[in-house]
């Protein structure tokens, strides 16, 4: 029935919308089974008719066997047959009554069928509305569930998307951790391998640091305090001499017992020797008469002090023109060559005339310089019994006069005792006494024969190097007699027994050249006691021998040079006719072990005239040659009071610097320090390569065969000074090495070192060239520019951080403003402010003495590649105060070689810079 359902529906549709009246009523014809009818229905008959058609109630169709006169069933009571059909117009004849009851049964059937109907319509209705709410529903839930589906579907893939989001995103964070901790682990590594060098560095730099943290606030505290500090440092080094002088005078006594046995019968023959020439000279040719003066003297000699002695006479013969001189001498070889001398005013006195049982028997026990301080009073009381003198002054064998010593026996009058203050710091005269035994005088008179016997009698008691029990030597004793005497007199003239402790490294006395005489403040040089100085041989010298001491050029000049002069001219004029009396004064060790040097050279005149004298060394080779210039001019224009010495790398290099005649420059052409091994390397290796091998060699070579200079610097040629640079000698002081820090990034330290091999100071003394000659040899051994991981070695550079390590008496500088690079001021530390001050460039509150200009190319007069490893991000201020003066000094050196393209950087045509500049503006 589904296709006449669509029928019906469809022809209905049609009808009504053709309907004039538009009261939702049409009359359709209906084909069935060939026959076709026209029903006329309402909208709401035919939808309930179409609903009952589902089980044939409403509408009730035959079948296509069934009689087709049946269809009239279907029309239901509100269907209106037309009125054109003939059944129709014969029922009309029927009377009108039964028409009417017809009718009215008709209608009321009609009625109730139409009751019917609407109930049924109205249930179906409802049913319907039912129906289509629960369809409705039933379709929002469909469709909900299917959006819920089609939602989850879409949650899931989200989900899916998110999860494969979050792998993708796990996974690059786990290839970002795992790259990062590949660069974290080769950091690690880095800092592992540097953390067993920091470890044993930690306890240097510390020391180092507390070193500099108390020098600052020495700095900061009065001049006395820092005098006392000093002075406190050479008590220490002073003591620990002692303690191995104690040790030296053990083994000393042992050899000199073994010693005395053996010449305890040499000395008796010679004793009876002596007393018998004595009386044969007596007899044939009287002693040298005893001059009428009160200028008496006596000193104390043995062969090693025989130059000195005559140094001695020689200045009292140039001072005083009276005086007498004991000499007492400890050997035959000292009373022989100055017995032969025969020198007016000079007596002399075989140690054996005044030795008794006792200082025999000391003799035995003490070292020779013990023995000789025991001895002393001895001398002094022998002088006085023996001879027509009231008194007598001793005097040690290195005292020099440098005026009439009538002054002294002026200031002594009438007093039985005669003493020199130490004018030392307070603690050292409490340990080491208050008055010098180097100078001291007694009268013969009641007192002073007194005090002189207390004395012997003290010194054969006890009389040691090393200081006990209130004791030291002969010296401290001499601090009872003022206390235990009267009518003693101390001197207050600064000229007398004038020395190193008393104006070289303690007070401030002014020392003045006045016509020919030298002054302490106001008081004239009488005598300087030369003490601790060691002769090497006619021209050198160890001026102190305790320790470095940096002597004031006055000192040097006013004092020192006149004194090494005349033992110059006294050693040359017997060298020859007393061999063994040269060979007894001038020591055996080898010179490089002097603390104090002084080697009589044209150099050395030149550099004493000055408190500092900066000695320099450099490499020099085409490339470098503009840059090389620019640094001797930097620092040439700053100080006049240096000397460099350039090693020239290849002949054009040296043909112009020698056209150049530089001030205070010395050319040292390769060829003459290259030995076999290193002309062997120089095929193998880079040029700079080559040149890092070289410099430990120059420095060697520089400091074996200039003994007359005591320190040296090596410098890069493209350093450049901002400032005075002569401070640096003064923070080099006693030390043997001098390092500058890098300061860089931790990375660029593990592969590069912790110090800069572009400026390194070595001392010409032993420990420094032990230090030195390892370095060479490392060097020798290995010096590329690729690092090695197991040798732990780059360069000449990177071996620089073991020296601390292995080796002691290192001085490190932290000054920012010395050795200022790119690699610690732009590529670290960028906070450093760099500003001009003054007309000086300052890093932060540091004066910037001098800037390394490392990997910078001049590309020609005007371009340069400021930086050529990478690209880096340089300030203006660091340009304009910096890079543009040095720049600028390359061009002026550039244009006086004529431009000469051979000293620009070698670079491919084609090569583009890093970090482009140009000048041509400025």
């Amino acid at each position: 029935m589904k296709w006449l359902k669509r029928n019906i529906i469809n022809d209905f549709l049609e009808a009504v919308s053709n309907n004039e009246k538009k009261d939702k009523s049409a009359t359709i014809n209906i084909s069935l089974f060939s026959k076709e009818i026209s029903v006329k229905f309402h909208v709401d008959n035919l939808v309930g008719i179409l609903n009952g058609a589902k089980n044939n109630k409403v509408l009730a169709l035959p079948s296509p066997q069934e009689d087709n006169s049946s269809l009239e069933e279907i029309a239901t009571p509100n269907s209106v047959v037309s009125e054109n059909d003939p059944e129709t117009l014969g029922s009309n004849s029927q009377s009108a009554e039964e028409k009417a009851r017809q009718e009215a049964a008709a209608q009321e059937k009609a009625r109730q069928e139409a009751a019917a109907q609407e109930k049924a319509r109205q249930e179906a209705a409802a049913q319907e509305k039912a129906r289509q709410e629960a369809a409705a529903q039933e379709k929002a839930r469909q469709e909900a569930a299917a959006q819920e589906k089609a939602r989850q579907e879409v949650a899931a893939q989200e989900k899916a998307r998110q999860k494969a989001a979050a792998q993708e995103k796990a996974r690059q964070e786990a290839a970002a951790q795992e790259k990062a901790k590949q660069e974290a682990a080769a950091q690690e590594k880095a800092r592992q391998e540097a953390a067993a060098q920091e470890k044993a560095r930690q306890k240097v730099a510390a020391q180092e640091k507390a070193k500099q943290e108390a020098a600052a606030q020495e700095k900061a505290r009065q001049k006395a305090a820092a005098q006392e500090k000093a002075r406190q440092k050479v008590a220490a080094q002073e003591k620990a001499r002692q303690e191995a002088a104690a040790q030296e005078k053990a083994r000393q006594k042992a050899v000199a017992q073994e010693k005395a046995r053996q010449e305890v019968t040499a000395q008796e023959k010679a004793k009876k020797e002596a007393l018998t020439m004595t009386k044969v000279e007596t007899k044939l040719s009287p002693k040298e008469p005893i001059a009428s003066t009160n200028q008496n003297f006596c000193v104390i000699a043995g062969k090693e002090y025989c130059m000195k002695i005559m140094a001695f006479y020689e200045s009292l013969v140039k001072n005083s023109n009276n005086f007498n001189l004991w000499v007492c001498c400890t050997d035959a070889i000292t009373y022989k060559f100055l017995n032969e001398k025969n020198l007016k005013n000079m007596h002399l006195i075989r140690v054996e005339e005044i030795e008794d049982d006792q200082l025999r028997a000391v003799k035995q026990e003490r070292m020779i310089n013990e023995y000789c301080w025991t001895l002393k009073s001895f001398v002094i009381e022998y002088i006085l019994k023996n001879n027509d003198v009231e008194q007598v002054l001793y005097c040690d064998g290195d005292i020099y006069f440098f005026s009439n010593p009538d002054s002294i026996f002026n200031e002594w009058g009438s007093a039985s005792i005669f003493l020199t203050p130490q004018r030392d710091l307070d603690w050292v005269e409490q340990k080491y006494g208050k008055y010098q035994a180097g100078i001291v005088g007694f009268r013969k008179d009641e007192t002073g024969l007194a005090a002189v016997q207390w004395w012997k009698d003290r010194c054969i008691e006890w009389c040691s190097v090393v200081e006990s029990n209130g004791r030291f030597g002969d010296q401290k004793y001499l601090d009872q007699l003022p206390i235990m005497y009267e009518n003693v007199q101390i001197s207050s003239n600064l000229g007398v027994n004038a020395a190193p402790w008393n104006i070289i490294y303690n007070n401030n006395f002014k020392i003045s050249l006045q016509g020919d005489k030298v002054f302490i403040n106001n008081d004239p040089l009488v005598a300087y006691h030369f003490s601790c100085l060691t002769i090497y041989s006619s021209d050198k010298y160890d001026l102190w021998n305790m320790h470095q001491l940096n002597i004031q050029k006055e000192i040097m000049n006013y004092i020192y040079v006149p004194y090494l002069d005349h033992l110059e001219r006294v050693i040359t004029s017997y060298q020859n006719s007393y061999p063994g009396i040269i060979k007894a004064t001038l020591s055996t060790n080898d010179f490089i072990q002097a603390k104090t040097k002084y080697h009589s050279t044209k150099l050395k005149r030149k550099m004493i005239k000055y408190n500092n004298y900066l000695l320099l060394t450099s490499i020099f080779s085409k490339e470098y040659l503009v840059k090389g210039l620019a640094m001797y001019d930097s620092f040439s224009k700053q100080i006049e009071n240096f000397h460099l010495w350039i090693c020239t790398m290849d002949q054009e290099t040296y043909d112009v610097l020698s056209n150049l005649n530089l001030k205070n420059v010395t050319l040292i052409p390769v060829e003459t320090i290259e030995t076999p091994q290193l002309k062997e390397l120089k095929q193998q290796r880079t040029l700079q390569e080559y040149c890092w091998t070289i410099k430990a060699t120059l420095l060697e070579h520089l400091l074996s065969t200039h003994s007359d200079i005591d320190h040296l610097f090596y410098c890069d040629s493209d350093l450049y000074f901002f400032s005075n640079p002569l401070s640096v000698t003064n923070d080099f002081g006693r030390y043997s090495v001098y390092l500058c820090r890098q300061r860089g990034t931790d990375l660029l330290e593990h592969f590069h070192g912790q110090y800069q091999a572009g400026f390194i100071g070595f001392k010409n003394e032993g420990n420094s060239r032990k230090i030195l000659n390892w370095w060479k040899k490392k060097c020798l051994e290995e010096c590329s520019d690729v690092y090695n991981d197991e040798r732990k070695s780059w360069g000449d550079q990177l071996y620089l951080d073991r020296i601390p390590e292995l080796f002691e008496n290192i001085k490190v500088s932290e000054n920012p403003g010395i050795n200022a690079a790119p690699w610690n001021l732009i590529l670290n530390n960028a906070e450093q402010e760099v500003t001009m001050r003054e007309n000086n460039v300052y890093i932060d509150n540091n004066p910037l003495m001098f800037f390394h200009f490392g990997s910078l190319l001049i590309l020609n007069v005007n371009e340069f590649d400021l930086w050529k490893l990478e690209e880096v991000n340089i300030s203006s201020a660091i340009l304009t105060n910096i890079y543009n003066p040095y720049l600028m000094k390359l061009r002026e050196i550039s244009n006086r070689l004529s431009n000469n393209a051979q000293f620009f950087a070698n670079v491919p045509a084609n090569y583009t810079a890093k970090n482009p500049y140009s000048i041509a503006s400025l």
